[in-house]
């Protein structure tokens, strides 16, 4: 139990750890996934490979477990439970790439591989893990290999289900971990052979220190290509094309995409609504004066406050709450009041206030049997010897008990709705000193408690608190779906919905590009339904009313266009090719003004010319000629070449053609080590290759299908 509540103390952090991960569970199981189903349904495809849509569900709700187990929580956002299938699927992608290549080349995990990493025990999945030194923090091989043998030795009908359970749920996470490392270590091969592969030379080292520690001071004369009108150039279809020809590889899209035009009305509280709920709120609060049942009147206002008997710090009270505690005099009711904060109306008493550890470290025993007298015979002769004196962790050890000292602090209980033996379990605990011994009774069961230390005495509320975010009623919802409705049924095509949407008082929202990998229109959740419905209809089509968010809105999309998968058509690119072939052509004609240059004299008398002089120029680096402005790498390339008082030719670059004249060269005080300048090349030649970019590679050099929309 110890061990579980480090990896829950510890959650946030290992969470993003796992999702940084690859997940060696999916791949253990990818074989599986990619085998021929009868009578199935497939998510997608991977090099040919369909992925079943039941087995790809399964992969989800193993990784959502192992989320919720680091979390100590039963379930997720669905914004979270997004981002778990994109990784799943992702990791799956990732990991069916990469087996492929390793099967290829022969590369594979040994066990005594991975077990130099377990004993070295540095990668972050093993050093924010639970199997840490309770002294240093750090991952400990020892407790891991203790935790495996208590695990194969357990007897779980001499342990409380409850810690059979937790021990179920660790070791399960143990193995989420290992596989990972195998997943992580077979990647981290794959990237190695890669880079080794990029080689490097002594002539190569040479040129490229000299590239980088020669530099030159120069004279330059440009004539800026806006110096030209546009009117004096013609670019045509053609020269369009020719542009897009040249770089046509950079435009291939994997897969098809939609371009869409959607209404959404976020359905909002009208004043009725707000009044008839703080009329609903005030009544509520009056009863807070004199209810015998707190927790009943609180659990009938449908306050997303929970009642708590177990008093809280001011972090487990809202903030527009913690403002007014200055404001209340004795266990008086406050308000009700309106918080714009949160849009919600408000009412609070405080019972009562207590100093309070806000940490405490507590070690246990439980005792459980069908005979509730026997339970209580046994708990109550492990209490006697404990009194006399007798060890705890032997004790713990002997009915086959946790027997590790756990700290809990405030936090961990905070916002939960605590009643009964839950309230009566922790008021003990928090009310207890230090080497204090305490049995309770709580559930049937008996408990045996000891306090071992506490820190941190602060000032602790018991509160009963209603407080209601603002909510439109069913007439305020449906006079909103009307409105709409009325507008889709006199607008039924999308050029009827762009020219009267705005005078109906709605606005309309484009995305140039949706891909069917997407969870939300518009960051809307709840529209999956609506996604799906886009990647099915036809240019032009506008859909019925989808409702989505959290009952909240109303949606209405339209297909504006659809992106084939493929080469993108070149009118897409049109503008941008455009503003090319017009430098080009006026660079054309700029040349042919300049032809008979031999001298910067002559350059300095052409017309539009901008003259300066740029210092410190060299090759590892590209000159900024702020007279145009732009970046111009070309100049450092012929700065490097020149010698000193020679004009170039005309050098064509990003902002206009250039003159350029070197005036002096000096070298740098650096002296050429060869084998440093080979590491810096070959650091530099693989700077980029990393597993994110080898996997986009081996992705675009594959055919992946992502058809999860359908399904999911």
């Amino acid at each position: 139990m110890a061990t579980l509540q480090s990896i829950r103390k510890h959650g946030a952090f290992l969470v993003i750890i796992i999702g940084l991960a690859l997940f060696a569970f999916i791949a253990g199981d990818a074989a599986q996934v990619l085998q021929p189903h009868q009578n199935s349904q497939n998510v997608g495809e991977i090099n040919g490979n369909k992925i079943d849509a039941q087995l790809y569900q399964q992969l989800v709700e193993e990784y959502t477990q192992a989320i919720n187990f680091v979390r100590g929580t039963n379930s997720l956002t669905e914004a979270e439970n997004a981002q778990i299938k994109d990784e799943v699927w992702n990791t799956l992608v990732s990991n069916t790439l990469i087996g492929e290549q390793a099967k290829k080349l022969g590369l594979t995990v040994t066990t005594a591989e991975l077990q130099a990493v377990i004993d070295e025990g540095t990668d972050p999945l093993l050093t924010q893990s639970a199997f840490r030194n309770q002294t240093t923090g750090q991952f400990d091989r020892d407790v891991l290999m203790k935790f495996l043998a208590d695990y194969a030795a357990m007897d779980p009908e001499l342990m409380p289900a409850e810690y059979v359970d937790y021990y179920h749920q660790l070791y399960n996470y143990w193995r989420f971990i290992e596989d990972n490392l195998k997943s992580s270590l077979l990647m981290q091969k794959y990237e190695a052979l890669i880079t080794a592969a990029q080689l490097t030379n002594p002539v190569a080292a040479e040129y490229n220190f000299n590239a980088r520690n020669t530099h030159a001071e120069v004279a330059y004369a440009v004539v800026p290509f806006n110096s030209i009108a546009d009117s004096l150039v013609k670019v045509s279809s053609s020269d369009i094309k020719k542009l897009y020809d040249a770089k046509k590889e950079l435009y291939k899209q994997p897969a098809e995409t939609r371009g869409i035009k959607y209404i959404d009305v976020a359905v909002v509280p009208s004043q009725a609504d707000r009044d008839d709920l703080l009329k609903e709120v005030g009544e509520y609060a009056a009863q807070l004066t004199t209810a015998e049942d707190l927790s009943s009147v609180i659990r009938l206002s449908n306050s997303t406050v929970a009642y708590s008997e177990v008093p809280v710090t001011e972090n487990g009270l809202p903030t527009d709450i913690v403002a007014h505690l200055d404001s209340v005099k004795g266990d008086e009711v406050y308000g009700p009041y309106y918080n714009q904060a949160d849009d919600s109306y408000n009412a609070f008493r405080i019972l009562g206030t207590t100093q309070l550890p806000d940490s405490v470290q507590y070690r246990q025993i439980q005792v459980v049997d069908a005979d509730a007298a026997r339970a209580k015979e046994l708990a109550d002769s492990i209490f006697d010897a404990l009194k006399k004196g007798a060890d705890f962790a032997e004790l713990a050890a002997k009915y086959n008990q946790p027997s590790e000292p756990v700290w809990i602090a405030s936090s961990h209980y905070e916002g939960a709705s605590l009643t009964g033996d839950n309230a009566t379990y922790l008021n003990t605990l928090f009310g207890m000193k230090k080497k204090e011994l305490k049995q309770l009774n709580l559930g049937g069961g008996e408990i045996i408690v000891e306090v071992l230390d506490t820190k941190n005495p602060v000032e602790k509320y018991t509160a009963a608190v209603i407080k209601r975010p603002a909510y439109f009623s069913n007439e305020t919802y449906a006079a909103a779906y009307n409105k709409l409705s009325a507008f889709v049924a006199d607008n039924q095509t999308l050029e009827e919905i762009e020219a009267n949407a705005e005078e109906a008082g709605f606005r309309l929202y484009p995305i140039n590009e949706i891909s069917n990998a997407a969870h939300t229109i518009g960051g809307v959740q709840g529209t999956r339904e609506a996604l799906r419905w886009a990647f099915n209809a036809e240019k032009g089509e506008v859909s019925q009313i989808f409702e989505a968010g959290a009952n909240d809105h109303l949606m209405v999309v339209a297909v504006a266009d659809i992106h084939k998968a493929g080469y993108r058509p070149v009118e897409q690119f049109a503008d941008m090719f455009r503003m090319q072939a017009l430098a080009d052509k006026k660079a054309d004609k700029i040349l042919a003004d300049a032809k008979n240059v031999k001298t910067m004299q002559e350059a300095l008398a052409l017309n539009g010319v901008k003259s300066d002089t740029l210092r410190r120029v060299n090759f590892a680096s590209p000159a900024y000629v702020s007279k145009v402005p732009a970046s111009e790498p070309a100049l450092s390339g012929a700065a490097a070449t020149l010698e000193e008082g020679v004009l170039s030719a005309p050098i064509k670059g990003n902002g206009g053609i250039y003159f350029l004249q070197v005036i002096k060269k000096n070298n740098g005080v650096a002296k050429f080590d060869a084998a440093a300048e080979q590491k810096i090349l070959e650091a530099t030649a693989t700077r980029n290759i990393n597993s994110n970019s080898i996997i986009n590679e081996l992705y675009r050099q594959g055919d992946i299908q992502d058809n999860r929309y359908i399904f999911f």
